[in-house]
């Protein structure tokens, strides 16, 4: 069966590797990041994982975040894991509230939601956060290449969460974690400039630094 999503996804990036179209940049584009340096945050249906990842993006979305600490499905997390509340508290209802849709709600709630971020927060306090894709599966290395931590740029500057790795970003924040790799979905447009070039713009850009790209492996595209 063929991935849509995918099969779209790889197609831009391969025109960016033949063109440099204004609308898009690389969408595998990977930066180093302090998890402290995101302090906002649009929800996840703002700019979906696929179907906006490498757009620059005119409009005031930037404008509209919101602090990342008023997200009910961030303090969850983090409210856990610093002892606030504990595994029994973490019921359907308590997900369901926290904005989790019905599907992973009732996934967490029977596997054991308190069970799955012990494992995630002993293996980020191990060996961080880890984002080799030729590693994929383990607790902080999910196994699609594309579903790092995910976060946009702002018209100025600002680093912005893309609701995209809840958890990955929450246990860092809480463990201190002093970088964090992540995915660029959206850049607005005024922060955009296309004659600098993508990577010595972001080598500029006071709280990211250009990593590396996540090249796509036409291979994924059929499951």
């Amino acid at each position: 069966m063929i991935d849509r999503d995918l099969l779209r996804l790889n197609t831009r990036d391969t025109i960016c590797e033949l063109f440099t179209p204004g609308s898009i940049f690389p969408p595998g584009t990977i930066c180093a990041v302090a998890p402290t340096a995101i302090e906002t945050y649009v929800e996840y249906d703002v700019f979906t994982k696929y179907g906006h990842a490498g757009h620059i993006e005119p409009g005031e979305w930037d404008l509209r975040a919101a602090p990342l600490s008023s997200s009910p499905k961030y303090r969850l997390i983090r409210d856990y894991q610093t002892g606030a509340i504990d595994s029994s508290d973490l019921t359907y209802q308590r997900l369901r509230a926290a904005g989790y849709p019905e599907s992973e709600a009732s996934f967490y709630t029977e596997y054991g939601y308190g069970t799955y971020l012990d494992a995630l927060f002993d293996s980020v306090k191990r060996n961080g956060i880890e984002n080799d894709p030729t590693e994929a599966g383990s607790q902080t290395q999910p196994a699609d290449r594309y579903d790092q931590i995910a976060v946009n740029i702002g018209r100025d500057g600002a680093v912005i969460f893309n609701s995209c790795g809840f958890h990955r970003l929450v246990t860092a924040t809480v463990l201190a974690v002093e970088t964090v790799p992540v995915r660029l979905n959206v850049i607005h447009e005024d922060w955009w400039d296309r004659e600098r070039g993508l990577e010595t713009q972001l080598e500029a850009h006071p709280s990211l630094s250009y990593v590396d790209r996540v090249r796509p492996a036409w291979t994924d595209v059929v499951r």
